[in-house]
Formats: C-alpha cells, structure tokens, sequence
C-alpha cells in the first residue's frame, strides 16, 4: 500500500499525463549538475516543467491516460519533460539548449504529443518545423499571393492604358 505522499505523487503525475498538450520522455543519465540546472532554468523561462521521474510511479500514473500501453517504455533513469500551452515546445527547448553548447542533453525515448504517441525521431522533426507564428504567416503569404497578382495584372492594364492616351495626347500636341 502506498503512503500517502506516494500516492499524492502518483496522482500529481496522473493529473500532468491527462492535462498536457505535451510529454517527453528521456533518458537523464551522464548530464552533470550544473548541465542540468541550467536545462531547468532554461525550461523555466519556457514556461515548461521537467521532473526526475521513479519510473513505478510513472507506470502508476500512467492508468486511464494517454500513456497507458507505453509502462513497458518507463525504464531506467527517466525525466520528464512537459508543455500544457504549446504542443512542440518541449522539443523546440530541447534543440534550442543544444544549440546555446550544452555538453549533453537528455536523450529523448518517446513522448506524446496532443495525445499521439510519438518517437524520439518524431521528437526531433518536430523540432524542426517552424514556429506556430512562421507557418501561419507563410500561409498568409501564399493566400495572398494570387489576390496580389490579380492586382498587378489589373494596375498593368491601367498603367497602359493611360499611357497610350498619353502617347496619342502628344502625337496631337506636336501634329497640330
């Protein structure tokens, strides 16, 4: 049976697999402190959570979510990295860390992602894609695109147009 601060553990868990948008799984082994504390405070300024996971309880937690089916993935030194905003930002955080020269950083094993389980590959091409904010202005972009064009061919006509009435303007001033 276990004691009532396990089980409000458990249940904390139980309450971030049902809640998040996002969830990563990783393998924390071989970073040192001081690698690691700089990854929480760099999630922090994120707005992501990262806990050190027993994996028992994760396998207990897991019940009734998403991740039940996956307790055989919850082996050996795990950390948890979650988004309740932002489906992509535990990923994009993980590469954006990597790439301000962390030593190491933790290696991904799975995650799920708005509910989808997802691989450590999924994971890093996720990664990948552009912001949220980049897509859709380069949606807009390409909606835009014929309406512009539409105007340009419509302002070419025109242009021409008055400069024919000009040319015939002149032809007259200097034949009369």
């Amino acid at each position: 049976m276990p004691t009532p601060a396990k089980k409000e553990s458990i249940d904390e868990l139980n309450r971030v697999f049902t809640t998040a948008k996002s969830a990563l799984l990783a393998n924390y082994q071989g970073i040192p402190a001081t690698e690691m504390t700089r990854l929480r405070r760099h999630l922090r300024g994120r707005k992501l959570e990262y806990w050190v996971v027993k994996n028992t309880f994760a396998q207990k937690a897991a019940k009734g979510t998403d991740f039940e089916g996956q307790e055989e993935k919850f082996k050996g030194p795990m950390s948890l990295l979650v988004s309740f905003d932002d489906a992509v930002a535990p990923a994009k955080a993980l590469k954006d860390f990597k790439k301000e020269g962390a030593e190491k950083i933790p290696e991904v094993l799975f995650g799920m992602v708005e509910g989808k389980p997802v691989s450590a590959e999924q994971v890093t091409a996720l990664a990948d894609l552009p912001s949220k904010e980049q897509l859709i202005s380069q949606l807009l972009s390409v909606m835009q695109g014929p309406t512009r064009n539409f105007v340009g061919v419509l302002s070419g006509v025109t242009r021409k147009f008055v400069g024919v009435l000009s040319a015939i303007k002149d032809k007259k001033e200097s034949g009369a």
